[in-house]
């Protein structure tokens, strides 16, 4: 199958234009270098692209006892970028950003569901935790409240009953707490 390409040399400098392109949008996930999250989310908006970076507030006490409120990324190095798949490798080529996410030689993509419901929980204004690895826990889904009908994991810690929705793509859970009378299980 052969394509016709060309770059453009408007702003959108670096997208390439295949005619015969396959494939619609979708949600890739690129790795970044470090505490550079907000100045490659601020370049690839420039460019055109719809971006997300989930933040959280976090307060922080310096060492003159001063407090600062400032908003970290909920998963450091990662930013979610709604895009063509051609458009991946011209992305991974700028400035900060390392690579692509990717599983088996395939770009990892993440569904528009999880990414409303990052979105959803970050809403709620309540405490937020990441967890990196997760290995036990029964699969969930939520009855009532923002997010009905979500479907998750079930946690346990410190007494308190957690929700989370796994990012099987990057290995990362984010978990909210919750009452157990607002879930059921599958």
């Amino acid at each position: 199958m052969a394509h016709n390409r060309k770059y453009t040399t408007s702003k959108d400098q670096l997208n390439l234009i295949s005619i015969n392109s396959t494939g619609g949008k979708k949600w890739y996930v690129f790795y970044l270098r470090p505490r550079t999250e907000n100045r490659v989310c601020r370049m690839l908006t420039k460019l055109g692209y719809e971006v997300f970076l989930p933040v959280v507030p976090i307060i922080r006490i310096w060492k003159n006892r001063q407090k600062q409120r400032l908003l970290l990324p909920l998963f450091p190095n990662y930013l979610f970028v709604y895009t063509y798949g051609h458009e991946l490798y011209h992305i991974k080529h700028l400035p900060h950003v390392v690579y692509f996410v990717s599983s088996g030689g395939k770009p990892s993509t993440v569904s528009e569901k999880e990414i409303e419901g990052i979105r959803r929980v970050l809403g709620l204004e309540c405490p937020v935790t990441v967890e990196r690895k997760f290995f036990k826990g029964e699969r969930v889904r939520i009855m009532s409240g923002p997010l009905a009908g979500y479907e998750g994991i079930l946690d346990r810690q410190h007494n308190r009953t957690r929700f989370g929705i796994r990012l099987k793509a990057i290995s990362h859970t984010i978990f909210i707490d919750i009452t157990r009378s607002e879930l059921e299980k599958l």
